[in-house]
């Protein structure tokens, strides 16, 4: 079949071009739809569940909000883990689904079982909500909005712009889910009661939510006819917005004693203040001539993407509505953006496009030497451009995405991608410059030396048929090396999780490239060649091939001569390797540089929001002392529902960073970290931990934690989990190569505890109801109705005016009625103490858990992680029904690694049986698979020179690796088949045909390792993931090469015994 191809490419040329133009002309119109992204996204199935529970305290969280829903949420299918975190005021629940699980599906699921936990929940707690449908990678964009000194805009001002203009303006634009609207003051009509004015004119809170509720209503009564027309009847009672709602609001009647109207100014001061704000933001940034401008509180957005959505697209698509929000905006309100995936997203690509042009000048370069023809060399590069675009062309058609790995694949494969068309361009050179073996000893008879042109190339009229004859011979070797390369991928496809959304992306797109290559190999080639070279070619004289040829033939000989020692010294290096492979040490992946420092901040678990906004313009100043910094930015707290649930003791700094070329203070990120560290360190009383926000986020979302390793320990009794995760926490401080390590905070929440005395409540005739009341109305509030004004609306809130409620005395002093009408202080039917409490509690699959997290730097995870639970072992005896876990990204390598053993052994097995169906022989395919142990000889020296760990990354360029480092055997033992075929002794048909394979070995080898040699040296975004790839491919492809002339030769004889005997018959 091969033949026939390679035929009708030759005779119908002009088709084969004008294919190859229309596919060109169909792939440029469809690769700009491609969707472009900064990473693959990593983030399972997920489905969030957030209940806001106003005032209620973490235990009551977990017990009336979270408890229920977690219940009900095991009954789904497909739910592989259910977690929660239960804190002051707030319950979010993830729900995980298997991998496959339609995302739309599940949360149509969890919309269903939510139904039946609604009724589980006490009335008036809290209704559960699902988050938005985003990813670890969903946060695309942010921005400030910010007022120009001499505007009279405040943060409530511009709180109120973002939510009732920006995000309005913003919420169209295709590919956007949320966007959470993040600091500032949210505006509401505060109607703040005097207890004591209330007791006068006997009223209750109540009576004034009722009046407020009743005095603000529109309402319709139809419509009456009037003559021909009719006339829709309308009542509008809604209150008024701004200072004529406030003073509307102080009119409204409550009472009439004795023909004196009792309004609500008479019991409460009506005044327009902030709900009460669970988060904060604030920015000191570095302007374009150097000064340190500190803003203080600003008003943030943050811009959450839909999972799934194309993020170019969505970011375009914000983009191209700036000029509308900005002239949407007030006058001195501006609207600026200080995070844009799109710039990570365009470094990442113009890290893998520098290293695919570098690469391919590489290639031009060795081509060049090796050819010395430049309409070979342009047939070879063709296959480059069109295997690079059929892949981008297949991606956008399917609306796969391209981003860092699934573009590094192209980089991975540029040199692998000419590898069949270098065999084939050189098997065709060869015979358009060389008549065949017989023909050649005739001519070197009849033929003058100095003859200018000794094969007479002008009188050559069977062209064609010699481009057939050469394009045949190779065919076969071509494809099926080709695809082992395509099937050692396959595998790839058994990986899971995050492992498995990393690196799929790089299969597909390194698959359709070497399918690619192949048809332009099989087909492209041969017809431009009968094209280009329609006249022959006449042979040129390489000297730099001449002498690396007859330096060869003498080593070649000589291993000949004594193949004990070569195939000895191959041993001891594979045993030496092997002895090295675990001293390696592991790790799950690379981190990737991000170009921002994500700083978080954790003060004391009492620590009140106004402290936290104060400490973090302090820590902004300090950290904008090093220059490499150009902004620091604070997050406090959290944002609204939907956003990460931290609390307001946590300050999450985005620090962003100028170029590394333009740092001076350090080289590295680890290291400006230190210095960070160092210089912080000397503020009291703060806890550090360093990340990056995609990082983090991603860690997150996968394990609950925002850190690479989660030490989870698990059990029933909080006083409990906290001594022992303490205990925990000063061990793993103790281990090597443990950084930022800290243990979530379960304790320590002052509280302020009201708790009702039964018997002299009992005496007095008061339900303990009463007393909660006044807890939840009194001191926490009550909303009666909205002030509605356009889009926006407003609560009108009710409470007990601040003197009342701001210490334990006031509280103490107010005032509950009995039974008989007699007013009673709260301080005699209630105990008021303060306490400690739990901040926030938080379960896995039911169980209640604390996690002491840590970062690892200057080590490998697997080791440190030994370390850990050796430590553990040796140091802490737990109680019964307490268990501990190692989750994070420890996690994912271990399921990496399972994973692996499988699919290395498989990839190796389906090589050996394709090279079996090649040769049909085992000998022979056992002959080539010797490639394998000797391309790990230097797949792992390179890993341990590059300094290196084995990771996912570096396990996949050994499968690559073993892919690649099949070509060369292929067409080796295949051309030495073919001389035996042809009557040449076995001896002289191994050495001969070694020696005339020697130089498409050479530039498949070198053109596969420079087109890799580009991202081995990258420092660019994202090219940490793919080092360790490169290493072991660029290492291997060195010793595989070089062993294989001579090892394979050595051995060729011993493994096709068999083979050979059916030749010769």
């Amino acid at each position: 079949m091969l033949n026939r191809i390679i035929d009708w490419a030759v005779s119908n040329r002009l088709m084969v071009v004008i294919a190859l133009f229309i596919v060109s002309v169909a792939g440029i119109s469809i690769i700009p739809r491609l969707n472009l992204d900064a990473f693959p996204d990593v983030t399972n199935i997920q489905v969030t569940i957030n209940t806001e529970a106003p005032g209620l305290a973490a235990e009551e969280v977990e017990q009336l909000i979270t408890f229920p829903i977690e219940a009900v949420m095991y009954a789904l299918p497909d739910v592989e883990e259910v977690r929660s975190i239960s804190k002051t005021g707030l319950s979010g629940i993830t729900v995980v689904f298997s991998e496959g699980t339609d995302i739309y599906f599940a949360r149509q699921l969890v919309f269903q079982r939510l139904q039946s936990a609604i009724e589980l929940i006490p009335e008036g707690v809290g209704i559960p909500e699902i988050g938005p449908n985003t990813s670890g990678l969903g946060q695309v964009y942010q921005y400030l909005l910010t007022a120009d000194s001499n505007s009279n805009y405040d943060v409530m001002a511009l709180r109120s712009l973002n939510d009732w203009v920006v995000k309005l303006l913003l919420m169209p634009v295709d590919g956007i889910t949320d966007v959470l609207s993040f600091g500032g003051n949210v505006r509401q009509y505060q109607v703040n009661i005097n207890p004591s004015r209330l007791l006068a004119y006997e009223l209750s809170q109540d009576d004034v939510i009722e009046a407020l509720e009743f005095n603000n209503e529109n309402a319709g009564g139809w419509y009456i006819n009037r003559g021909q027309e009719q006339l829709v009847i309308r009542g509008v009672g809604w209150l008024s917005s701004d200072l004529e709602g406030l003073e509307e609001i102080r009119q409204i009647p409550l009472k009439t004693i004795a023909g004196t109207v009792i309004r609500v100014d008479d019991v409460a001061s009506v005044e327009l203040g902030s709900e009460i704000r669970q988060g904060a933001v604030t920015m000191t940034r570095r302007e374009n001539n150097g000064e340190i401008n500190a803003m203080g509180e600003v008003v943030a957005g943050i811009v959450m993407k839909r999972m799934g959505a194309n993020t170019n697209q969505t970011i375009e698509g914000i983009n191209e509505r700036l000029e509308l929000i900005q002239q949407t905006l007030p006058e001195g309100v501006n609207f600026e953006t200080y995070y844009d995936q799109a710039d990570l997203i365009e470094q990442a690509v113009e890290t893998v496009a520098n290293a695919l042009m570098i690469a391919f000048v590489f290639i031009v370069i060795v081509l060049t030497l090796f050819l010395l023809n430049f309409r070979a060399v342009f047939l070879v590069l063709i296959s480059i451009p069109i295997s690079i675009g059929m892949a981008l062309a297949v991606m956008s058609y399917y609306g796969l995405s391209a981003n860092l790995m699934s573009l590094g694949g192209l980089a991975v494969a540029i040199g692998m991608m000419v590898d069949g068309a270098v065999v084939m361009m050189e098997n065709i050179f060869k015979h358009l410059s060389h008549p065949d073996q017989q023909h050649e000893i005739q001519q070197a008879k009849t033929v003058a030396l100095n003859d200018i042109d000794p094969h007479d190339v002008r009188r050559d009229v069977h062209v064609g048929l010699r481009i057939q004859e050469a394009a045949r011979e190779v065919a076969k070797p071509v494809f099926f090396a080709v695809s082992i390369i395509l099937i050692v991928f396959a595998p790839l496809f058994a990986l899971e999780g995050v492992e498995g959304k990393m690196f799929q992306p790089m299969a597909v797109s390194i698959m359709i490239a070497m399918t690619a290559s192949l048809v332009v190999s099989l087909i492209v080639v041969p017809a431009l060649a009968s094209y280009f070279f329609h006249r022959g070619i006449k042979e040129r004289v390489n000297p730099v091939m001449t002498f690396i040829e007859r330096f060869y033939r003498i080593l070649l000989n000589r291993a000949m001569h004594f193949k004990a020692s070569v195939l000895t010294s191959a041993l001891i290096l594979f045993l030496g390797t092997l002895w090295l492979l675990p001293r390696l040490g592991t790790e799950f992946v690379p981190e990737l540089e991000e170009g921002t420092i994500n700083l978080r901040v954790t003060l004391a678990p009492s620590t009140s929001l106004d402290t936290a906004v104060e400490v973090a313009p302090q820590l902004e100043a300090m950290l904008m002392e090093f220059p490499e910094i150009t902004y620091a930015l604070s997050r406090i707290g959290r944002p609204e529902i939907g956003g990460d649930p931290e609390p307001v003791n946590n300050i999450e700094i985005y620090i962003g960073l100028k170029p590394t070329d333009e740092w001076v203070s350090a080289d590295n990120r680890l290291a400006l970290q230190a210095m960070i560290q160092e210089k912080l360190e000397s503020f009291p009383g703060l806890l550090f931990s360093f990340s990056q926000p995609i990082a983090t986020r991603v860690d997150e979302l996968l394990s609950g934690v925002r850190a690479q390793l989660a030490i989870k320990l698990f059990g029933p009794d909080l006083d409990v989990l906290a001594s022992q995760g303490q205990l925990i926490e000063q061990i793993v401080e103790g281990v090597e190569g443990t950084a930022d390590v800290a243990m979530e905070q379960i304790e320590g929440e002052a509280q302020l505890v009201v708790s009702p005395n039964r018997l002299q409540l009992s005496r007095y005739g008061i339900p303990a109801g009463e007393v909660m009341t006044l807890v939840r109305e009194g001191l926490g509030g009550s909303a009666a109705g909205q002030i509605i004004n356009g889009n926006e609306r407003y609560d009108i809130y009710v409470r007990l005016a601040e003197e009342f409620r701001d210490d334990i005395s006031a509280i103490a002093d107010l005032r509950l009625q009995s039974s008989s009408g007699a007013w009673v202080k709260l301080s005699d039917v209630a105990d008021i103490s303060i306490a400690s409490g739990p901040p926030q509690i938080r379960r896995d699959d039911v169980q209640r858990r604390v996690v002491i997290q840590a970062n690892v730097q200057g080590r490998d995870m697997g080791g440190v992680v030994e370390d850990i639970n050796q430590a553990i072992d040796a140091g802490i005896d737990l109680p019964a029904g307490y268990v501990v876990e190692i989750g994070g990204q420890y996690e994912n390598q271990q399921r990496a690694q399972q994973r692996l053993m499988i699919v290395v052994p498989l990839s190796i097995g389906l090589i050996a049986l394709l090279l079996y169906f090649t040769f049909n022989s085992v000998g022979q395919a056992l002959l080539i698979l010797i490639n394998l142990p000797l391309a790990m000889i230097g797949g792992i020296l390179a890993l341990f020179i590059f300094d290196q760990y084995l990771s996912v990354p570096s396990s996949i360029g050994f499968i690559t690796l073993f892919g690649v480092a099949v070509l060369n055997g292929v067409v080796l033992v295949e051309t030495i088949n073919i001389r035996i075929k042809g009557g040449e002794n076995v001896d002289t048909a191994v050495f001969e045909g070694t020696i005339s394979r020697l130089r498409p070995v050479l530039m498949t080898a070198i053109t596969s390792a420079l087109g890799l040699l580009p991202i081995l040296l990258s420092d660019g975004t994202g090219s940490e993931i793919q080092h360790p790839l490169a290493a072991v491919i660029v290492g291997g492809l060195i010793t595989s090469t070089f062993l294989t002339l001579f090892v394979l030769p050595c051995l060729f004889n011993w493994f096709s015994r068999r083979k050979l005997s059916d030749i010769v018959r």
